[in-house]
């Protein structure tokens, strides 16, 4: 592994991230922070702060994730602030979510709050206490607060439950929305409310 006393010299500007990968059979207590990548296949009591995050199939992470993208197919029971996200079928991710986009396929408990979409596969079921987006597709289960500022669309294996409120809405043939709907106002900022 080691090979004499070889100096290497490396300059910020050309030095290549490295990736993290945390075992199925170790546990770690502490926090990763740095530009690389993170795979857990193990257990991790942390917050992380890095470019990449892979939560593999027998993988935990307790703590919360900051990152650009966030692959979850393990469990993951902490915040996550994240450009792109994908929840896998077997990923499990509970408490508050704020992205760019994402994908669901796995089960989500908590809030989400994304900028541009949230996609619900198929095997997605979310319980939120409130699902926020410009566009949100429905393919599996959903059940609580969901506001739409754009397009709601529920497609044909798709389920809504809960206080829907949207500014268009489509479903597809075999599609259900049950609960309370009401249309989709933007709000007005305080100081354009001061001027009229």
């Amino acid at each position: 592994m080691f090979k004499g006393n070889k100096k290497t010299t490396t300059t910020a500007t050309n030095h290549t991230p490295q990736n993290t990968f945390i075992a199925k059979e170790i546990e770690i207590n502490g926090n990763f922070k740095g530009k690389g990548a993170v795979q857990v296949e193990g257990i991790l009591h942390g917050d992380i702060n890095v470019t990449s995050v892979v939560i593999g199939e027998h993988g935990r992470v307790n703590g919360t994730i900051n990152a650009i993208n966030v692959i979850v197919n393990g469990e993951l029971n902490g915040s996550l602030f994240c450009d792109t996200l994908e929840v896998m079928p077997n990923g499990t991710i509970s408490n508050e979510i704020k992205v760019k986009r994402v994908l669901i396929s796995g089960k989500v408990d908590g809030s989400i709050e994304s900028k541009e979409e949230i996609n619900i596969d198929k095997t997605g079921v979310v319980n939120a206490t409130k699902m926020i987006s410009k566009n949100i597709m429905v393919e599996g289960k959903f059940k609580g607060d969901l506001i739409s500022s754009e397009l709601l669309e529920i497609g044909n294996s798709g389920s809504v439950e809960g206080n829907i409120t949207v500014k268009n809405i489509k479903t597809h043939e075999g599609g259900r929305l049950l609960g309370s709907m009401q249309l989709y106002t933007p709000e007005i900022p305080k100081t354009e409310i001061a001027k009229n």
